[in-house]
């Protein structure tokens, strides 16, 4: 690749037989037995994942509501939609220690108790300068919000991250200004000391230094291609390119891209990836729309692919892949959508969760064999 610095290395990978352009999914030999069962019947364009009180957590933001599912066995605790709560568009949610923070797009932070889903606050007003938060990331004694948009003239809050204090949901800093180069800032991670920030519209890399808030360095070009999901694995950055069908590691001590993995044999499964997680020695990406969403796993030591899933032929019913959570060996996706699932209650969304392993399907939810519909409960 003409113009890449000279530690870039692009890595190509044929030593494993995958599904072909088609995506007839792998289908392990136990797919043949059962499957886990849910009466959860009713997401609503879920959007975020999150792990709290031994409970997986489920944003719904067309539902303006947040669902609580047993990950173990898969049935459905409570849906929390109450007022109080202050969900408006919940898009994205993290757990930090015994809480749980919600970004809602229409510009507020709600915060719960992972034990229960108790009402703990909701975060808002002017000083917070939120403007349609599309990630969140708890770490330590403090909540990133990261703000989508570039700032104009009328709303300087767009592209912008809100530092935010855990114990008392006090404002810390809000980060923004031309040197950060926020065009479309679409996910964030955090790392030690750093917040790391991929931009779609400026095709770059932010670092940000928690303690001050300021700008450590605008990775750009060397490849970047609207990256669209980022993620932090064996200490270094990873960033899924919608632009270019590939993965992007980067060297965060120096802002140099060490490898670009892509999709140009197939070997991947790439098709516009956005969402990225690591965890393990791995990193999984996902490629959410088409006609064959795909779920992807690379090592982050080779950059080589294992495996990887879609829906085409079942029986994963991937449907606009919007979030990712990790538990143990299990690997958790969102469908916003539930156009491929075959349970009529499944058509506003679904959970997928996957073995890390081999792939291997463990659940969906809701169930596509169970037909009867259930009963959603409201919490004050």
């Amino acid at each position: 690749m003409r113009g890449l610095p000279r530690k870039q290395r692009i890595v190509g990978w044929f030593g494993v037989a995958i599904a072909t352009a088609t995506c007839a999914a792998l289908l392990p030999a136990q797919f043949a037995s059962g499957l886990s069962t849910s009466s959860a019947l009713e997401f609503d364009s879920p959007s975020g994942l999150a792990f709290g009180g031994g409970h997986l957590w489920v944003t719904n933001e067309a539902g303006n509501s947040v669902s609580e599912i047993n990950p173990t066995s898969g049935s459905w605790i409570a849906t929390f939609n109450s007022a109080r709560y202050g969900f408006r568009q919940p898009t994205a949610i993290t757990r930090d220690g015994a809480y749980l923070f919600v970004a809602n797009a229409a510009g507020s932070v709600s915060e719960l108790r992972a034990s229960d889903g108790a009402f703990i606050r909701t975060i808002s007003g002017s000083r917070y300068h939120f403007a349609d938060p599309v990630a969140i990331e708890a770490v330590g004694s403090l909540v990133f919000v990261l703000n989508a948009g570039r700032p104009n003239a009328t709303n300087t809050s767009m592209g912008s991250i809100t530092e935010i204090r855990v114990r008392s949901g006090s404002l810390v800093r809000t980060v923004s200004g031309i040197s950060f180069a926020f065009a479309d800032p679409t996910a964030l991670a955090v790392s030690g000391t750093v917040v790391f920030v991929a931009d779609k519209g400026d095709n770059s890399v932010t670092e940000v230094r928690i303690a001050s808030g300021r700008l450590i360095r605008v990775v750009a070009q060397q490849g970047l291609n609207a990256p669209d999901g980022i993620a932090i694995e064996n200490g270094n950055v990873w960033v899924a390119d919608s632009g270019s069908n590939a993965a992007t590691e980067i060297d965060p001590a120096t802002g140099t891209v060490i490898t670009t993995v892509s999709d140009s044999d197939g070997s991947y499964g790439f098709g516009s990836p956005s969402i990225v997680i690591g965890i393990g020695g791995n990193v999984y990406v996902a490629s959410p729309f088409g006609t064959s969403p795909m779920v992807t796993k690379l090592s982050a030591t080779s950059g080589q692919p294992s495996w990887y899933m879609c829906n085409t032929n079942g029986p994963y019913y991937f449907s606009l892949l919007s979030a990712f959570a990790v538990s143990g060996s299990d690997l958790w996706v969102a469908s916003r959508s539930g156009a491929n699932s075959a349970t009529p209650g499944a058509q506003t969304g679904s959970l997928t969760e996957l073995s890390t392993g081999d792939g291997s399907l463990i659940a969906t939810l809701p169930n596509p064999t169970t037909t009867t519909s259930s009963t959603t409960t409201t919490l004050p």
